[in-house]
């Protein structure tokens, strides 16, 4: 029985020579390099702001803004976002396209160096033919008629396909079964049950796979075909440079589960795509152009950023660090937390601190008034009395209960502590002993403080799915933005493993995770020209439940004769893909299928180890290709 392949893929003689020319869009960015900041804090160009160069000198106009300023301010090539000075950054290509270059057609790409890069743009499509064309829009070239070519007559004309290729539609000798040059290929009809493409493959014509076919004009029909690399997104590829069919950074979602809201998509060199650059301000990651993000400072403070002191954070909108509430002690401002600042007491004295003896009230270096110096006129003498909060003697230490009056440093709205006494000096508590949640460091009963997690991490914790772990207001670790095993899960692998005639073939996934499986779900996407000759099983642990089996037999001796299988094989499925044979694929889904054995031979077993797909093509005469394959499970 004579069976041909009605489905194949190639590539115009245009996209032959893109490839051939090397052009090779890269797809990486750079790393925004900032310069120091020097003392620029506010960015707003006064004198005394650091110029960037770290050497604080002051000079008018620093802290612009600018890329590469120091100041921290978003804005380098890399970022994923269009700027002041580039054509295109990654892949925003701002609107561009080859057309608003001047090309015919093509992928436009963007340069490390965010300018544009056309090496993937061509002429076809600009009326006129040139260079390799043979043909475009309605500039014929050389040829005319059929007759011209030797494939009909001169009343029948020659049209133009949109690759500037002849089409050789109208002329008589096209679509008599037999590839005649300059004919490509013969498409299927009456006398051919699939196309006839003289040996010819999309690998042959220079793509990295696909399904070749032929027009009825009788050229290659390459529109299945993809080829990594050319900035045109074509079959099994998410994305090719800038080309990603239309998607954005709002189909995905950040680690928060919404979608992100700004950036732009980076394409991988193996046509996949990465959220990189996308970002969602208030998701606690710091991603694509964003400096910080409320509750993730990248382990910036106010001491990083120049301060001496204070709580450093996050714009509303993740574009820089708010410092409004950082301090510098010894610029003799009293700001923040600050008592005093250096000569600056804030109208205190020592009577106004409580002892009526005067005294010599001061500020010390971390901006604390410092009373020490203070006297009082019952301070020393071991008794509580007068206006003193303590008394405990000379020592002013290894105090009494009664000479603390009973006070202790939890009294005073600390977490604990030892509390001690400035006699005899002055009867006021010294609470240097003293310590609180909020302080940044882990005290007696504190598991962390702030930003300080004391080395933990959500894996140290027994989340093996790795997170952001936190730490609550009360210093205890926060695992609510750590992640456990999903339940189900899905373990997926792309072999690209070739199917041959009268042969199986085998691919494995490995479930690193024990559990007791519930429920399985098979995913499978296969080229394959004819799946009426494949059939294929699931094993694990010692099971081997049949999936399909060469859909179409016995009914039919050869079975379903059409191509290719992307389709979900599930026990709650909705229909029976052994009578499935749609057009193209001829297996698909939604909705799932009912495998031939049922998968609930796997209900019981321990999830983990390995689990192999095994694909056998009974005919000769038929290859192809096992894209992918998924593996879902539920566990208990």
């Amino acid at each position: 029985m004579l069976r041909l392949d009605t489905r194949v893929l190639a590539l115009s003689c245009l996209a032959v020579a893109a490839c051939a020319s090397g052009g090779d869009p890269s797809a990486d960015t750079l790393d925004p390099t900032f310069g120091d900041q020097g003392n620029d804090t506010t960015g707003d160009g006064d004198p005394g702001d650091g110029d960037g160069d770290g050497d604080g000198d002051g000079d008018p106009g620093d802290g612009d803004g600018d890329p590469g300023d120091g100041d921290g301010d978003p804005g380098a090539c890399g970022n994923g976002q269009v700027e002041l000075g580039e054509d295109c950054d990654a892949g925003d290509l701002g609107g561009q396209t080859c057309m608003t270059q001047g090309f015919g057609g093509g992928g436009l790409a963007c340069n490390d160096d965010c300018s544009f890069d056309t090496s993937n743009c061509n002429a076809c499509g600009n009326g006129v033919a040139e260079e390799a064309e043979e043909c475009d829009g309605d500039d014929l070239g050389m040829s005319s008629t059929c007759a011209d070519l030797g494939l009909g007559s001169p009343d029948e004309p020659l049209g133009c396909t949109q690759a500037c290729m002849y089409d050789f539609a109208d002329c008589s000798g096209c679509g008599d079964g037999v590839v005649t040059a300059p004919e490509q290929c013969e498409p299927a009809g009456e006398l051919l049950e699939k196309a006839e493409l003289d040996g010819q493959t999309c690998v042959s014509l220079g793509f990295d796979d696909g399904l070749l076919d032929c027009t009825q004009g009788c050229t290659f029909n390459t529109d299945s075909c993809y080829a990594c690399g050319d900035a045109v997104q074509q079959g099994q590829e998410e994305c090719d440079g800038a080309d990603f069919d239309d998607a954005m950074c709002s189909d995905y979602s950040s680690m928060s589960g919404d979608p992100f809201a700004s950036g732009s998509l980076v394409c991988e060199d193996d046509c996949t795509i990465s959220t990189d650059n996308c970002a969602l301000c208030g998701d606690s990651v710091i991603s694509g152009a964003e400096v910080c993000d409320p509750g993730n400072l990248g382990g910036e403070t106010c001491i990083s950023q120049g301060f001496d002191g204070g709580a450093l954070s996050c714009n509303d909108d993740c574009s820089g660090f708010d410092d409004s509430a950082c301090t510098d002690c010894g610029d003799g401002m009293i700001e923040g937390a600050e008592e005093c600042d250096f000569n600056n007491l804030g109208g205190e004295t020592c009577v106004t601190q409580g002892f009526p003896g005067g005294g010599n009230l001061q500020c010390t270096l971390s901006c604390v008034l410092d009373t020490s110096m203070c006297a009082n006129n019952f301070c020393g003498d071991g008794q509580v009395n007068g206006m003193d909060q303590c008394d405990c003697g000379n020592q002013g230490q290894n105090c009494t209960a009664a000479q603390l009056d009973n006070q202790s440093c939890v009294g005073l709205g600390f977490d604990g502590g030892s509390l001690a006494c400035n006699s005899p000096n002055n009867c006021n508590y010294n609470v240097s002993g003293c310590y609180e949640c909020g302080d940044g460091n882990i005290d007696p009963g504190e598991q962390c403080d702030t930003n300080n997690l004391g080395g933990e991490t959500c894996i140290s914790q027994g989340f093996p799915g790795g997170g952001q772990l936190g730490c609550t207001n009360s210093c205890g670790l926060d695992t609510s933005g750590c992640v456990q095993v999903s339940n189900p899960f899905t373990l997926c692998t792309s072999p690209n493993l070739g199917i041959l005639s009268n042969a199986t073939v085998m691919s494995m996934i490995n479930v690193p995770d024990n559990g007791t499986i519930t429920d399985v779900n098979l995913y499978t996407d296969i080229l394959h020209t004819w799946v009426g000759d494949v059939h294929f099983t699931l094993n694990h642990g010692g099971s081997t439940p049949m999936m399909l089996d060469r859909p179409g037999v016995p009914g039919s001796t050869y079975g379903c004769a059409n191509d290719n299988i992307d389709a979900t094989f599930d026990d709650e499925g909705a229909g029976n893909a052994e009578v499935a044979c749609a057009v193209n694929p001829a297996i698909f889904s939604p909705p799932s299928y009912d495998p031939v054995n049922p998968l609930t031979v796997f209900d019981g077993q321990n999830m983990a180890g390995p689990w192999t797909l095994a694909i056998t093509d009974n005919v000769a005469g038929d290859d192809g290709t096992l894209l992918q394959w998924c593996v879902t499970i539920a566990w208990q």
